[in-house]
Parts: structure tokens; sequence; C-alpha cells
């Protein structure tokens, strides 16, 4: 029994942690394609309301290859800009997954930070865990 919840544990703690790496991953090439991409002028087109209640700016623009596309504004208690307005927007060519960023807004890097650390935590403590398992197991 003890092997096999400690088989359980390491199986947890690898999947923790790909998906930390993962999307540890994407917020580096996220990051990387605002400050290395193109830049180029949206317009607005219309909002995008979240759960929570807050509304996003929806704006379209065309990159390079002349492909029409649409990013987000950051979510807020208003809506940020009108409809019809123009606002710059930072995208990665290479990366046509990104949608982009409007007016540079990312969000701040702490947010990011212990958006990846609790993957890191939950790689930790399954791999503490299946160690214990193991440990008893073997004893």
């Amino acid at each position: 029994m003890l092997f096999l919840l400690g088989s359980i544990s390491a199986v947890l703690s690898v999947y923790f942690l790909q998906g930390g790496i993962r999307r540890l991953v994407f917020i580096v090439r996220e990051r990387h394609g605002v400050r290395h991409g193109e830049t180029t002028v949206g317009v607005c087109t219309g909002y995008q309301w979240t759960v929570n209640g807050a509304v996003a700016g929806v704006v379209r623009y065309e990159d390079a290859e002349g492909r029409s596309r649409e990013a987000l504004t950051g979510p807020r208690p208003r809506p940020p800009m009108k409809v019809g307005e123009t606002a710059l927007v930072a995208y990665s060519p290479g990366n046509p997954a990104h949608r982009g960023v409007v007016n540079g807004e990312c969000r701040p890097v702490l947010v990011d930070v212990f958006d990846v650390l609790r993957f890191f935590v939950g790689t930790g403590l399954a791999a503490f865990l299946s160690l214990v398992f193991f440990w008893t197991f073997a004893s």
C-alpha cells in the first residue's frame, strides 16, 4: 500500500513540475514577445466581461502579414476605453497564439512569480510525500 502511495505521489510531483515549467515558459515567452515584438495600432471594437463582472476591451489590429487579430486589455471595473478608440498593441509575429498586449499592460512580475510558485510548492510537497512513502515501504 505504501509503495502505491509513493508511486502516486511521484507521478503527482512530475505532473506539478511539468505544469509549472510549462507556465513559466509561457510567461517568459509572453514577456519576451512584448519587449522584442512588433508594435502596431489597433481599434477597440467592443468589450468582453469576465466571470467576476470586470470588463476588458477587445482591440482588433492587423499583424505584419495583414491578418486581422484581437487583443484584450486588462480587466477593469469600468470599460478601459471607448469603442472606436485607438491603442498601441505589442505582439509577437512568430507566435500566432500570443494575442498581443494593449498599451503595454502586463501583469506585475510578482503576480507571475506567485502563479508559478504554486506549481513548485506542489511539486515539493508531492516529492516529499513520495520520499516518505518509499522510505517507509523500504524499512
